[in-house]
């Protein structure tokens, strides 16, 4: 029974792990060049192509002078009227102590995973804290004067919910946790279910009320 007990926890284990892996679902690696969009804000739109939770997103930077925090938050977009959904879906902060003047990718990741839909365009927004200058510092970004990605540019801020989508893209990478597979929920059921039952065997064998524990007992 024992053996059983443990392989069923395994298995519990690793369809769990399995369903729960995070990777990099959206990737836009390449750049031509490093800029600075701190003073405005800034941000980049992508087109879902899974069910999955996001739960960073990879920025390729550097920074100037000691560089800058940066806030980064996921909306719903409108790629037709170029605006933002009101509500903030996640949020993350990536502190100025974790940048370098060496550019390199940096994970940026949120409190709380986002859940999106395949098919369905959202964007994330950059915000520095520093304003710039030799005095606090600043940060460049990887981008791509060509828009080479399909699914979605680079976005300018305006006033509100506005933005304005460029001939461009950031280099970014959105890392998710995809979605348990059909396959994988009915193995993680009836895995359970093969559990509670081992378990219930053994309490049938062992359990108080087993006679067989009190044979050979002097009363």
């Amino acid at each position: 029974m024992r053996v059983t007990t443990i392989s069923l926890l395994m298995l519990i284990c690793g369809l769990v792990g399995r369903s729960h892996a995070a990777t990099v679902a959206i990737s836009q690696p390449t750049f031509t060049s490093l800029s600075d969009y701190a003073p405005t804000g800034f941000g980049q739109s992508f087109t879902a192509n899974g069910n999955y939770s996001v739960t960073s997103i990879n920025l390729y930077i550097s920074s100037s002078f000691g560089g800058s925090d940066i806030t980064l938050r996921i909306y719903n977009f409108n790629s037709l009227t170029s605006t933002l959904g009101g509500a903030v879906l996640g949020s993350g902060t990536l502190l100025e102590s974790r940048l370098s003047a060496t550019a390199g990718w940096r994970t940026v990741t949120l409190s709380v995973p986002v859940a999106v839909v395949s098919g369905s365009s959202y964007a994330f927004t950059v915000i520095a804290k520093d304003p710039g200058g030799t005095a606090t510092g600043w940060n460049n970004y990887g981008v791509n004067s060509a828009d080479v990605y399909s699914g979605g540019n680079r976005l300018n801020l305006g006033s509100g919910s506005s933005v304005s989508k460029q001939a461009s893209d950031l280099s970014f990478e959105v890392v998710v946790v995809p979605e348990p597979s059909a396959s994988v929920m009915f193995s993680f059921v009836a895995a359970m279910a093969a559990f509670r039952r081992t378990r219930s065997s053994r309490s049938l064998l062992f359990g108080s009320k087993n006679p067989l524990r009190d044979v050979g007992r002097v009363g």
